[in-house]
C-alpha cells in the first residue's frame, strides 16, 4: 500500500520552493494563526530503535500532499532516536523523542525549533506530552529503569522540569478530562494495572483506579466517560520461556464512569490486546487496534466487535478531529519507509502516502 505521488524531481523541487515562500510570507499575509489541524497535521515516524533515523512528516489538507522530514529539513539537524509521540498545544508542537531523552519544541506553522528539553532539564525516558496551560505541561517518563515512572511537570516558559509526580510503572498515554488528568500505567519493563488521576491545579494524585494489566491508551467519550485499553500480562516459564497461561492475563477494554470501572471487556486471547483507542469527533464511535487490524465499536456497546472494520496490519492509528477520517500508519519493517493512509469513518480507502520509517502516530 505504499504509494509515491511525486513523479519527478522537478515537481518536488517546485513544491518545496512554493512551501518555503508560503512559510516566509505567512506572517505578513495572515498574522492570526489558523486553528490547530485546520491546515494539516503531523505524522510521527518512530524510526528504528538505536538508528537515530526518526523523522516528522506533515500532511497539507489543501494540497492533499505530504511533506517529509520537516524537522530536519527546517532546522538542519536530525530529530534523534525513536520518537514515541507528538502533541500540538498552544501553537507549539511537542515532539517526544524517547531514546534521545528529550522533547523537541517547534512552531507548528513554520516547523522551526523553539527549544529542546533534555537530560539537563530533567528528562529521562519520555513517552507522551499533555498541555495543561500556556505555562505548564505534563510528560510521562519511564525513568532510567523503565519501571520508576513519573509525570514530569514542565515549565513551558523556561522549558524545564519543575517537579515530578511518581505515578507507577511505565506510564504511557495521558488525557485531560473532567478537569482531571488520567494517566495509564502501561507497566514499562515491568507490570502495572492502574490509571492514576491527577489534580492539575495542585499536581497531586487524587485517585488510583485498578483497571486491568498494563493499560496503555485512553480516550474520553461525549458523556465524559473514560475508555481504557490494555495489553494484559504475559508470564513466561523460566526454563523453556513458554507462556504460563494460568498466570497470564488477556488484554481488555474498560469504561470508567465517575472514576470507577463500570465494566471490563476481556480480549479473546492472552497473547495480544487492544491498543491505541481513539474516538470520533462526535464522541460516539471508538476505534482501536487489535492484532494489527482496526476495530470499531459504539460507546453504548457492551461487547467487543467480532470482525475488524479494516482487516490489515497497522502500526499507528488516529481519528482526524475535523473530518472524522481514520488515519493509519503502516510499517513494513524498521528500516524501510512506511505509509500513511486515510480511510472514511466507515472504513473505505481514500488515499495512501509515503512517509518515514515506522509511522506510529499523528498530532493535530
Amino acid at each position: 500500500m505504499n504509494f509515491n505521488f511525486w513523479h519527478s524531481f522537478n515537481f518536488w523541487a517546485l513544491f518545496l520552493f512554493t512551501n518555503i515562500i508560503f512559510i516566509s510570507c505567512g506572517d505578513d499575509e495572515d498574522p492570526t494563526p489558523s486553528p490547530p489541524a485546520q491546515d494539516g497535521y503531523f505524522i510521527v515516524n518512530e524510526g528504528g530503535f538505536g538508528n537515530a533515523n526518526t523523522s516528522l512528516s506533515y500532511y497539507d489538507r489543501q494540497k492533499d500532499s505530504v511533506l517529509n522530514k520537516v524537522f530536519s529539513n527546517t532546522n538542519n539537524r536530525p530529530l534523534g532516536d525513536q520518537t514515541q509521540s507528538m502533541a500540538v498545544f498552544d501553537d507549539r508542537g511537542f515532539i517526544v523523542v524517547q531514546n534521545s531523552a528529550k522533547i523537541e519544541v517547534i512552531d507548528r506553522e513554520t516547523f522551526e525549533s523553539l527549544a529542546t528539553i533534555g537530560v539537563d532539564e530533567g528528562i529521562i525516558s519520555p513517552r507522551y506530552f499533555l498541555g495543561i496551560s500556556p505555562t505548564k505541561g505534563y510528560v510521562t517518563d519511564w525513568g532510567a529503569d523503565g519501571v520508576s515512572g513519573t509525570v514530569k511537570v514542565l515549565d513551558l516558559e523556561n522549558y524545564e522540569v519543575i517537579s515530578s509526580i511518581p505515578v507507577g510503572a511505565g506510564p504511557n498515554e495521558l488525557i485531560l478530562a473532567n478537569n482531571q488528568v488520567y494517566v495509564a500505567n502501561g507497566g514499562g519493563f515491568g507490570s502495572d494495572s492502574t490509571v492514576v488521576v491527577i489534580d492539575p491545579q495542585t499536581d497531586t494524585i487524587i485517585e488510583e483506579i485498578v483497571v486491568g494489566d498494563n493499560p496503555s491508551s485512553l480516550t474520553v467519550d461525549t458523556n465524559g466517560n473514560i475508555w481504557v485499553v490494555g495489553v494484559g500480562k504475559l508470564v513466561y516459564d523460566p526454563v523453556d520461556f513458554s507462556v504460563v497461561e494460568t498466570e497470564s492475563t488477556p488484554g481488555f477494554i474498560a469504561r470508567l464512569e465517575n472514576d470507577e470501572v463500570a465494566f471490563t471487556l476481556p480480549a479473546a486471547q492472552i497473547n495480544t490486546g487492544p491498543a491505541s483507542i481513539r474516538v470520533d469527533p462526535a464522541g460516539q464511535q471508538l476505534y482501536f487496534r487489535y492484532q494489527g487490524d482496526i476495530h470499531q465499536m459504539g460507546i453504548t456497546d457492551i461487547a467487543l466487535p467480532t470482525n475488524p472494520l479494516i482487516d490489515e496490519s497497522f502500526y499507528g492509528l488516529a481519528v482526524d478531529p475535523i473530518s472524522g477520517e481514520i488515519l493509519t500508519g503502516k510499517a513494513p519493517n524498521f528500516s524501510s519507509v512506511g505509509s500513511f493512509t486515510r480511510y472514511s469513518p466507515s472504513g473505505d480507502l481514500i488515499r495512501s502516502y509515503t512517509v518515514g520509517i515506522a509511522p506510529n502516530g499523528f498530532a493535530f
